[in-house]
């Protein structure tokens, strides 16, 4: 062999050796990102698993998160045990990189472990060990199954076994659908539209659960504005409902999810909470039973919509994202809310009572504020509430805005029916501000 040959023949092989080797470190990258959006599932599965063990009722006025809340220990060996449970078949993956992942529970290993906790770092009296087998008389289910959600950090279409859209859980996604999202949205995209739909949801059945008669004169909001321990147990009782439908529109970017908490589950609740945290004398336990007698609904069942950031599109055109335009003047510069509450007159402390009732009104107007301004519309089409619904960023910005409230001075009275009343006011031009500076991620247009 002469030497230009061997030559040839050596940088053959090395080229070889070159492709090979970039062909193996392709392949573990890819590997790396298929891994880590398989965590961030079974992470979301691990999450959802939570929420609903958390509201499993043990007694009627018990719930299993009160249990695991009085030790910092059990909620860690909680959170532990959890992360061990089982997955149900195999994790699946789109081909837009979403990873679905399925576990599940049995009751009876969920009542086993928190026996377990209860014997080992429960120091109380109010919950006992035989308690938590009421449990199987609160609930129908003997398997909680929840199904997680991750995606990769870049898009990536994954090697091995795949799933079509609509194929699993309760995710509708016809041919139509998945190619126009697959052409015009990230994987991670189509993940962040539908947990903004899930908000959306939860929003929806906060107001319709407020909506609801206690008695002719008294709505579940006027209950829950009672206490900021009413309001956020309420909160968390919300993000525990059960996930139902997920759709996927097929000619614009959008998704829409549905939410359900039972009316039974909800009334249990409201009466624990009555017991625990309600100082007035206006609804009595026996008054929210009464829901049920005015509720045709055993299931209140709402349906989110979201729409994916605007980073995370393919063509950086506002498809499905409408125009925001705000006209000169539109807005008043200040905006204001009267609150009402009612003082307490069986507390022996009138001081103490008016100074509650006042920061009742207080929330109370917050509350009242907080609709109004979801109201203000930005074009003839939309509305401030529906700008908020796109993105959890802006939500987060919103909920900071209402708390810059503040109290007018003087607004705070006293009535001779032993009612108080105060006024809450807010600047809108912070808000119009924030609108501006979202409409770079949202690609919308505003026009002051």
């Amino acid at each position: 062999m002469d030497h230009k040959a061997f030559v040839w023949l050596v940088a053959c092989a090395l080229m070889l050796t070159a492709v090979a080797t970039g062909d193996s470190l392709q392949e573990q990258s890819d590997a790396q990102r298929k891994l880590m959006s398989y965590r961030a599932a079974r992470a979301d599965a691990i999450r959802k698993l939570a929420e609903r063990i958390n509201g499993l009722v043990i007694s009627g006025e018990t719930r299993v998160r009160d249990f695991v809340a009085t030790s910092d220990r059990i909620e860690a060996s909680m959170g532990s045990w959890l992360s061990g449970m089982k997955e149900v078949g195999e994790p699946e993956w789109t081909p837009d990189g979403i990873c679905n992942l399925t576990m599940e529970v049995t009751l009876q290993e969920v009542i086993t472990e928190l026996k377990r906790l209860h014997k080992t770092y429960y120091r109380g009296d109010k919950i006992r060990r035989a308690d938590f087998d009421q449990v199987l008389m609160h609930t129908e289910e003997k398997v909680i199954r929840e199904t997680g959600s991750g995606a990769m950090p870049e898009e990536f279409a994954p090697r091995g076994r795949t799933v079509k859209p609509g194929t699993s859980g309760n995710d509708i996604m016809s041919k139509a659908a998945w190619a126009y999202w697959s052409k015009h949205c990230t994987g991670r995209g189509r993940l962040m539209a539908e947990r903004a739909a899930r908000l959306d949801a939860l929003r929806k059945l906060g107001e319709r659960i407020n909506g609801l008669f206690i008695t002719s004169e008294t709505r579940v909001k006027d209950f829950v504005a009672t206490s900021d321990r009413i309001q956020t147990q309420m909160q968390a009782f919300l993000r525990g409902a059960r996930e139902g439908m997920t759709t996927y529109h097929d000619n614009e970017l959008i998704v829409e999810k549905e939410m359900t908490v039972t009316l039974q589950e909800l009334i249990t609740n409201l009466q624990r909470w009555h017991k625990q945290y309600y100082q007035g004398n206006k609804v009595r336990s026996q008054d929210i039973q009464k829901i049920s007698l005015t509720t045709e609904e055993k299931d209140i069942t709402e349906t989110g919509m979201g729409v994916p950031p605007e980073d995370y599109l393919k063509d950086l055109s506002p498809i499905g994202v409408a125009a925001v335009e705000v006209a000169q003047g539109q807005w008043p510069p200040v905006l204001e809310a009267t609150g009402q509450a009612a003082i307490d007159t069986d507390t022996g402390n009138t001081a103490q009572a008016k100074l509650m009732a006042f920061r009742a009104a207080e929330l109370d107007a917050r509350r009242k504020l907080g609709e109004e301004i979801q109201g203000l519309m930005i074009t003839s089409n939309t509305s401030v509430k529906d700008f908020v619904a796109m993105d959890d960023r802006i939500r987060t910005s919103m909920l900071t805005f209402q708390q810059g409230g503040r109290v007018v001075d003087g607004s705070q009275t006293v009535n001779p029916d032993g009612t108080v009343e105060c006024t809450v006011e807010v600047d809108l031009d912070p808000l119009q501000n924030m609108i501006l500076y979202y409409q770079e991620n949202l690609d919308l247009k505003l026009v002051r």
